[in-house]
């Protein structure tokens, strides 16, 4: 059934497909707050919310783009969390509790499957992401991990096209300058 489908039927009381819609794109949003926040516990938590959210104003969604518009809800969230951690508890270090999460998945440092590269490889694009300004992260998130066209990113960040343009450009050169210098290998 077709998200618009989706909808209609929600907003006509049909409630239990909503579980149908977090199916869909739990995992997606879920992602992309592990990507903006650097944890996976925070990310539950603010993908959970997304969701809540979403479900306390379905009544007023107007079909557009559902994954768009719950990518937009998550990334308000995201945003919210960052500002406010960051006050409580000064500046945040994506990288310490993504580290400490790939360690306690049981990742053997001496495996030669190669799960160990990737672990590290990991560890240093969540690192060079971090160093990004939050609007490049977003942008570059946005447009090349969930493949949203400039126009629709502009749409959900409330900048102009010209704008998310270059933050993808400015956020894609950083990105490569951090990982040179890193020396990542991807494989």
């Amino acid at each position: 059934m077709e998200d618009r489908e989706l909808i209609r039927r929600i907003q006509n009381g049909q409630t239990e497909y909503l579980n149908e819609i977090a199916g869909r794109y739990y995992d997606d949003i879920y992602y992309f707050c592990c990507y903006q926040t650097g944890s996976r516990e925070d990310a539950y938590d603010l993908a959970q919310d997304t969701f809540l959210r979403f479900i306390k104003y379905v009544d007023h969604y107007q079909y557009r783009n559902l994954k768009g518009y719950l990518l937009t809800i998550a990334m308000n969230l995201c945003r919210d969390y960052l500002r406010n951690a960051s006050q409580t508890l000064g500046r945040i270090d994506p990288l310490e509790s993504i580290e400490h999460e790939i360690s306690s998945d049981g990742a053997d440092a001496s495996d030669p499957s190669g799960s160990t590269v990737l672990s590290e490889n990991t560890l240093l694009l969540f690192d060079a992401l971090s160093k990004l300004p939050e609007s490049q992260r977003e942008a570059v998130l946005l447009h090349h991990f969930y493949g949203y066209k400039n126009r629709e990113i502009a749409q959900m960040t409330g900048a102009s096209c010209d704008a998310v343009k270059s933050r993808i450009r400015d956020g894609i050169k950083k990105l490569k300058k951090l990982l040179w210098q890193s020396d990542f290998t991807a494989y």
